[in-house]
């Protein structure tokens, strides 16, 4: 065909772009997402774009490897600032995603054409820039004079999970510290493929499937009443004496001459079935099996055979809870509700859930008034009612700021008016139910039933504020404000009082614990901003940081020493101490920081020593929650290996070993699981049982003894890997959660690549 000047000039008409640019490149079908699911699985989510000139940089498919080198070799993109200087700071990390989604100029036949697409992209980022509405003048105050190291960056918080099934975490959370530690993940990739671990997974993954092939998921066990799920007499006895040694010392739930006189006729054979005193057993029986000293125990994929049947437990619990009126309530109901939140944060059971749990149960004490000073209803509440409303609300309260931190949100107590009073600092057998008067408080310095949660309420409203402060999404705090904040910190811990007595070290562990918290938190965001390393407010966060955790740490080993497992079961704290301490000293190897170095070295080895006893306790007693010792031992390795380089091998093998170590013990106490744990309890009448559904065999009530001890074996069975599921190990690698950063990791060219374990199966296959 010859070309006239006609032809020449007339104009191809060109298809609609149906995909991006690298999907189109490559001739692959495209979502049309931004990023599309492609790009986000080929790790170049941040190049996904979308252009009418796509034509342009499609070229021939024989050129991909210059069209790479192309990309990299592109300007970075323009700053904001150098167009306009008039918006907030606080834009500046928004506006640097929309202009990294720019079109960069590619070379091309038509570079014209390109620099107009271009230009018309900045302009259009302009334009919704300046119609974007402004900050009200409240934020704005709290922003103003801020420099740049102390407002929080979008790494403070993550999400886990993607579309509607995300998790939000924030500031305050332990996991937090991961944000800053952009090497951990990719060295625990690394260590993880190949190693004994990795075989580990794989061969217990054959006994997984098989255990998940015969459970019945949608199990529902009918008992005939609350009692046929207890255990005998004597281990029942047992816990109950351990549970008023340590969770009644702290949180006062219980009246402890009310029940006990009760409990004396409990066994006797004329007590009516599911009654009140039924419920509060089983429920104390639920929240302390775990944290029981216990001579043996077994293990299945489920986790330990005592949390199973705690779990069993809370859900008679809850079957016991929907049958009660609400019109109607008693007493033992609002007991049992508290004591259920205990029960599902030792057993880590709906550990996701856990913060909805305590919010909603914080939502019904509000609805029944709780909140309000019994001393407005008058004769219509006894004293002894009053008293005990005041010591529900002081614990409910209690759980939900130490959830609220955990998660890392504000309390919702910050935004809540409430005028009950303190519960008094007097012995339980002071208060009775036909008293008129009660007596008066005891002075901080005489220990008494009520010391912790009387305490407690004299620091309660400064950490009511902290909280919302550093979970705060506008506000930063300055360095003279972190300060100023820390020496209310330090005059509350001055203030708790020492006592004497050896029983009550758990009461004044946890009012240390849950003040010396706020330390590390206030620090903590300065401490780990790398790029303050040269400023003093920076080094002295690094030093109090490193002063705090090891208190924290040295803190719950006392406890523990004391064969008292209750803190390490419903705390965390532990946790952000030794991801911290490794963080500290991983960066100051880095920065070749002498003095931190120095410190550090003193106290690395012998504190990651006691932080592991605390995590492996917390990971045995359930069977649960043993991805966080993997994650302390590797960010352990890895800051090692900077301390000692030509140990670099060794101590990249120990980072699984140590894992590898804990789960050959548990499988040598591994049991098939005797029955698939029940989604749903149904209670009988107390005579004969209702009828079980989607059953394949018919039930019944195993009461196992559990030869409950005084004191912890010499070698305790330990955890099993309740992670090395096939879709679980992802968890184990941080594969599903996400820092705000896009999809890479801050500071590192590590992209988060969510098919690593799913890949190296199919490799290793």
């Amino acid at each position: 065909m010859e070309y006239t000047p006609e032809t020449k000039s007339r104009k191809r008409k060109q298809r609609a772009v149906l995909s991006c640019d690298d999907c189109r490149r490559r001739k692959l079908k495209c979502d049309r997402e931004l990023p599309c699911n492609r790009c986000i699985h080929g790790g170049v989510a941040e190049k996904c774009a979308y252009r009418k000139d796509a034509h342009l940089i499609e070229g021939d498919t024989t050129h991909d490897h210059s069209t790479k080198r192309v990309r990299k070799s592109l300007a970075p993109p323009i700053q904001l600032h150098a167009i306009s200087t008039t918006q907030p700071d606080e834009h500046n990390t928004e506006q640097d995603t929309h202009l990294e989604n720019l079109s960069p100029v590619h070379p091309g036949k038509d570079r014209v054409a390109e620099l107009e697409q271009r230009l018309f992209s900045l302009e259009a980022l302009l334009s919704s820039l300046q119609n974007k509405p402004s900050f009200t003048p409240e934020s704005s105050v709290h922003l103003e004079n801020k420099d740049a190291g102390d407002i929080p960056g979008a790494s403070t918080i993550f999400f886990k999970g993607r579309d509607y099934r995300t998790f939000y975490y924030g500031p305050t959370n332990p996991m937090i510290v991961i944000t800053h530690f952009p090497d951990l993940r990719p060295f625990m990739k690394r260590v993880f493929i190949g190693s004994t671990l990795q075989r580990l997974r794989q061969d217990s993954k054959l006994q997984e499937d098989r255990a998940r092939m015969t459970k019945n998921p949608n199990r529902i066990l009918s008992v005939p009443s609350l009692r046929s799920l207890l255990p005998d007499k004597e281990t029942v006895e047992k816990v109950i004496r351990t549970y008023f040694a340590t969770f009644e010392t702290t949180y006062r739930i219980l009246h402890i001459p009310s029940f006990f006189s009760a409990y004396q006729t409990y066994w006797a054979a004329s007590t009516p079935p599911n009654s009140d005193m039924d419920a509060i057993v089983l429920a104390i029986m639920a929240c302390t099996l775990c944290t029981s000293t216990h001579e043996s125990t077994r293990y299945d994929t489920d986790g330990s055979t005592f949390r199973s049947k705690a779990i069993t437990w809370i859900k008679a619990c809850e079957a016991w809870l929907r049958r009660q009126s609400n019109k109607h309530r008693t007493l033992a109901t609002l007991q049992v509700r508290c004591l259920r939140l205990l029960a599902i944060s030792t057993t880590c059971h709906k550990t996701k859930e856990y913060y909805q749990e305590v919010q909603q149960h914080m939502a019904l004490m509000r609805s029944f008034g709780m909140h309000r000073d019994p001393g407005i209803l008058g004769a219509r509440c006894s004293v002894f009612e009053g008293e005990m409303r005041r010591r529900l609300w002081a614990t409910s309260m209690e759980l939900e700021l130490q959830a609220s931190i955990d998660k890392g949100t504000p309390s919702v107590l910050s935004s809540l008016e409430y005028d009950c009073t303190p519960p008094r600092n007097i012995m339980d057998f002071e208060l009775h139910a036909g008293m008129k008067h009660l007596p008066e408080s005891q002075p901080n310095s005489l220990f008494s039933d009520t010391s912790y949660l009387h305490c407690a309420s004299q620091s309660v409203s400064l950490r009511i504020r902290l909280c919302a402060t550093a979970n705060s999404l506008r506000t930063a705090a300055t360095f003279q404000e972190v300060l100023r904040d820390e020496q209310d910190v330090q005059s509350a811990l001055a203030k708790i009082p020492r006592w004497k007595e050896p029983h009550t070290l758990l009461v004044w562990t946890l009012l240390d614990l849950q003040l010396r918290q706020f330390v590390v938190i206030l620090h903590t965001q300065r401490a780990m901003n790398n790029l303050l390393r040269a400023r003093p407010d920076h080094r002295y966060s690094l030093l109090t940081v490193l002063e705090a955790t090891t208190t924290l740490i040295d803190r719950h080993l006392e406890i523990l020493d004391m064969n008292n497992f209750a803190l390490c079961c419903i705390r965390s704290d532990y946790l952000r101490a030794a991801l911290l301490i490794c963080h500290v000293a991983y960066h100051a190897c880095l920065a070749s920081d002498n003095l931190i170095i120095r410190i550090i070295r003193a106290i690395f080895e012998r504190t990651m020593d006691k932080a592991y006893r605390v995590l492996e306790q917390r990971a045995l007693r359930p069977g649960r929650g043993n991805h966080q010792y993997f994650y302390v031992s590797a960010a352990h390795s890895l800051a090692g290996t900077l301390f000692e380089p030509e140990r670099a091998q060794a101590l990249e093998k120990q980072a699984t070993d140590r894992v590898c170590k804990l789960y050959y013990k548990i499988l040598s106490l591994q049991d098939e699981p005797l029955e698939d744990m029940a989604q749903e309890i149904i209670l009988g009448d107390g005579s004969l049982s209702a009828p079980a559904l989607f059953q394949k065999t018919p039930e019944t009530i195993d009461t196992v003894s559990f030869q409950l001890g005084n004191t912890l074996v010499d070698q305790p069975p330990l955890l099993p890997l309740d992670g090395f599921g096939d879709n679980a190990a992802s968890g184990w690698m941080l594969d599903d959660f996400w820092f705000m950063d896009d999809l890479l990791a801050p500071d590192s060219n590590e992209k988060f690549d969510t098919h690593f374990v799913r890949d190296v199966s199919a490799n290793a296959g």
